[in-house]
């Protein structure tokens, strides 16, 4: 029998080696990823994948099929990483799976398993509805298995407790995979014939696709049938808001209608939950990785591109708050309604405070430290991209009450363009300087970016002018 220390201290072991991994260059990092790869489920495994995912996010190697990564598959959207996992939001922490692999396993036919392993080395694991046929059997056993451990351990506080804890929330985590893997072919089938994730606009056929499906499970008559599934899609949707939508506007028969509105009800606070979840912590994304989430990816250490990202991050969470504003108005539920308000104001705080707190310092930097001499090209391009990620936050503004804010940060900006500018052309011998003449077409470029080519165009004139 194995030393439980032993196995125990193999596993810091690995998981010390992937975390090394992390500071090496591209290739020597996904030659240690190869090689965690081909050991399989052996102890520590996940731990150290864990510890390689937030760069593993950025680079996508392509994951050796295993019967334990495609038993979860249809499931993998609502992951989120143990350090940002947040309660009662329907989605599953990764720290729980290794343990209900482990109790799933033991309760499967090892006839069945092997059979899904052969399975997987004989398929094209780049056909995933190959691999979904294959998979198949695997999820409505697992999906019964989870129910029996779900029962357990309701029932058998030792197991509970040997097992999760005495956090029941591991039972919640536990429901909501075993409700997905019920329908995992359907959910498998449903994500080849819409966009990849994370999905944007959908074509019509998509969303014929999307009501075929409602209608196959449930339709009007039973609308809660389809709520594995609308949870899949609304974490896999920049605009979650659109499949609620759908939900809303799905015509029900008269006792139905309670049970539509209690699923738009549910999945409403189930999407804002999870975007004030990403609101907390898109200031600091760099580790852990928040799971699956929508574009998520640790920050670059430019301090310009960091602007970027980070208005990018606010613009996509504020697209998605938007998306739901129409299904929760039609529900006129306070708390909900009051949680959309909190995510607003927390997104409008960061864009505050990250973007703009820093734009005008990261410019002043890029622009106004060479003494008279012209901004060079690549510190230029430094300067417009913080330009633009401004530009970018001003178009949210609207959306988040930060009108005023915005407004004034740009005003400032362009005040501080026309001091330095007026400094530059106001020094002796500005008007026959070749430097004076290049740093004002790239003061003008920034005018542009922020205030228009009509605005550029009656500055560029009048600058024209006094240098003539």
């Amino acid at each position: 029998m194995t030393d439980p220390a032993f196995t125990d201290s193999i596993g810091a072991q690995w998981q010390t080696l992937a975390r090394d991994a992390t500071r090496l260059s591209d290739a020597k990092f996904l030659q240690i990823y190869a090689l965690l790869e081909q050991l399989g489920e052996k102890p520590g495994i996940a731990g150290a994948f864990d510890a390689m995912r937030p760069r593993l996010t950025q680079l996508r190697p392509p994951r050796r099929p295993t019967v334990s990564r495609l038993f979860f598959r249809p499931a993998e959207d609502l992951f989120d990483d143990p350090g940002v996992y947040t309660r009662r939001l329907q989605r599953v922490s990764r720290g729980t799976l290794p343990t209900a692999w482990k109790l799933v396993r033991a309760r499967l036919d090892g006839g069945m398993v092997d059979g899904v392993a052969q399975g997987i080395l004989k398929a094209d694991p780049r056909d995933p509805r190959v691999m979904a046929r294959v998979a198949a059997p695997l999820w409505e056993a697992g999906a019964q298995a989870l129910a029996a451990i779900a029962d357990e351990a309701e029932n058998n506080l030792r197991f509970m407790v040997d097992n999760f804890g005495r956090d029941d929330d591991v039972l919640r985590q536990i429901q909501t995979l075993r409700d997905v893997l019920l329908l995992g072919g359907i959910i498998e089938d449903l994500k080849q014939r819409l966009p990849e994730r994370p999905i944007g606009d959908l074509a019509e056929s998509h969303v014929e696709a999307i009501k075929s499906v409602m209608a196959q499970l449930g339709g009007a008559e039973s609308p809660q049938a389809a709520a594995p599934v609308l949870l899949v899609l609304t974490a896999r949707m920049l605009r979650p808001g659109v499949i609620l939508k759908m939900l809303t506007d799905m015509r029900v028969t008269g006792n139905s209608q309670a049970q539509r509105d209690a699923l738009t009800r549910d999945l409403s606070g189930v999407v804002v939950g999870n975007l004030l979840r990403q609101t907390g912590t898109m200031a600091k994304p760099p580790e852990p990785a928040p799971g699956a989430t929508p574009g998520a990816a640790p920050l670059p250490k430019d301090p310009v591109q960091q602007l970027g990202s980070l208005a990018a991050v606010a613009e996509r969470l504020t697209d998605g708050l938007t998306s739901v504003n129409d299904s929760v108005a039609i529900l006129r539920d306070k708390k909900i309604v009051d949680r959309v308000a909190a995510a607003r104001s927390e997104i409008g705080e960061f864009v505050l405070t990250t973007v703009l707190g820093d734009v005008e310092k990261t410019l002043a930097g890029l622009m106004y430290s060479a003494g008279g001499v012209s901004t060079p090209p690549d510190e230029m391009k430094k300067a417009e991209a913080t330009v633009l990620a401004l530009k970018r936050s001003a178009k949210l503004a609207g959306h988040l009450g930060i009108q005023r804010e915005v407004t004034a940060k740009i005003t400032e900006i362009r005040r501080e363009i026309d001091r330095q500018t007026e400094r530059m052309m106001a020094a002796p011998g500005a008007r026959g300087d070749p430097e004076v003449r290049r740093q004002m077409f790239n003061n003008l470029r920034l005018v542009e970016i922020l205030a228009g080519s009509d605005e550029a165009e009656r500055m560029y004139r009048d600058w024209n002018r006094r240098l003539s």
